[in-house]
């Protein structure tokens, strides 16, 4: 596949960018009582900068670590990126960071990586929508699960990793939706069993839609759904603490239901200024149910460690589709 960055969205793909844009990262390290999310990026803007932020899902607490600009470095050639000390690939994470309130210290190697497909006519999770220019919000799966091992002390509490749950993904653009829900878990009990879903308001050349996108692996088979492929959705419920929403394919029929846990206010973009906040739980539960269009069952069961944020989402259902 060519080097265009556009086949490789793991990559930085900001370069040519000066103001109103951001772009992060955000690693997923899934534990027995422990999740641990990182999210690396930088923000253009009138107070440009680069950032980590770090979520602890047992001190229920985020932290947002500001660096100098000129901390970032990206390779041009591969999936790697630096902010000071500290670096971030497919491969691994180390990690070093010392605030006022967060001492945290972590190694994190990366194994048995399912990367998300890329095509010539659908170039990752966005399909053809990643050729279109100008795009709000850029959204990645750089990996639909993996095993992680290593270590980490965060605030004095030191824990040793054996195979761990890990996800990847990464945003970019100029800002986050000011609607959407989004839906990511693969801690259940089969392993390689992975889920994401995102709907969201997207404006579009002056107009605005409904869009969605999200995929399904079961074992070693991907479902690939999303605005692009002519899947449908049903959001079937949505409140302040409870997701309930159906997804139709050729051949699916696909029902997540996503319960909040504890969640955290992170930091999020607006024109490229990381001055709005939103929340996630990343100890939320989410129930997967996945059948064939004739009812036949071929999955169901229950993942902690849900990752889910319900950004005004009852918004949402102005544009809802029917199955």
């Amino acid at each position: 596949m060519s080097n265009w960055k556009v086949f490789h969205p793991e990559r930085f793909q900001g370069a040519k960018k000066r103001n109103n844009y951001f772009e992060g990262w955000y690693f997923k390290i899934a534990m027995h009582d422990e999740v641990l999310c990182l999210i690396p990026g930088i923000s253009l803007s009138n107070d440009s900068h680069a950032f980590i932020q770090v979520v602890s899902s047992s001190r229920n607490k985020p932290w947002y670590v500001r660096f100098p600009l000129s901390s970032f470095h990206s390779d041009e050639n591969r999936f790697l990126i630096r902010i000071g000390e500290n670096t971030f690939s497919r491969e691994q994470v180390h990690l070093r960071l010392q605030e006022a309130s967060l001492a945290l210290d972590c190694a994190f190697t990366f194994s048995d990586v399912k990367e998300y497909p890329v095509t010539l006519s659908s170039p990752g999770i966005m399909g053809w929508y990643a050729y279109v220019p100008k795009m709000e919000c850029l959204h990645a799966v750089v990996a639909t699960t993996c095993s992680v091992t290593g270590r980490f002390v965060l605030n004095g509490r030191s824990i040793v990793i054996d195979q761990a749950s890990g996800y990847m993904e990464k945003d970019w653009g100029s800002s986050f939706p000011k609607a959407y829900l989004w839906m990511q878990a693969n801690s259940f009990q089969l392993p390689d069993v992975s889920v994401m879903l995102s709907i969201a308001h997207i404006p579009f050349h002056g107009l605005s839609f409904t869009g969605f996108l999200g995929f399904l692996q079961l074992k070693d088979s991907l479902v690939r759904f999303g605005t692009y492929t002519r899947a449908r959705y049903a959001i079937l419920h949505i409140s302040d603490d409870r997701t309930e929403v159906m997804i139709t394919t050729k051949e699916h029929r696909i029902t997540l239901t996503g319960t909040l846990g504890s969640a955290s206010g992170l930091a999020a973009p607006e024109q490229g200024d990381m001055k709005r906040t939103i929340y996630e739980s990343i100890d939320g539960m989410l129930h997967l149910r996945v059948e064939t269009l004739q009812g036949d069952l071929l999955f169901e069961g229950d993942s902690s460690h849900a990752g889910l944020e319900f950004s005004e989402a009852s918004k949402l259902m102005d544009g809802r589709q029917k199955i």
